[in-house]
C-alpha cells in the first residue's frame, strides 16, 4: 500500500506531465465533471497513465484489451 506522501508525488507528477504532454480534451473534461457531479469516485487512471497504457498496447501489437472494473463506464 502506498503512503500519502508517495501518492502526492504521483499526483504532482501527473499534473506536471499532463500540463505539456497531453492536449486538453473537452469530451474527457465533460465526462470527468459529470462523474464528479453524480458522485462517482475518481478512481480512473490519469490522462498521462492512459496514454502510457495505450503506448504499451501499441508496442506489443495488442489486438484486444480487456478492462476490468470500469466503475462509471
Amino acid at each position: 500500500m502506498s503512503s500519502p506522501e508517495s501518492e502526492q508525488i504521483w499526483i504532482k507528477s501527473d499534473h506536471y506531465h499532463n500540463s505539456f504532454l497531453v492536449p486538453k480534451d473537452e469530451v474527457l473534461d465533460n465526462i470527468e465533471e459529470t462523474t464528479k457531479a453524480i458522485g462517482i469516485p475518481d478512481l480512473a487512471v490519469s490522462t498521462a497513465q492512459g496514454k502510457f497504457l495505450h503506448l504499451l498496447a501499441l508496442s506489443i501489437g495488442a489486438k484486444k484489451i480487456l478492462e476490468v472494473g470500469t466503475l462509471g463506464g
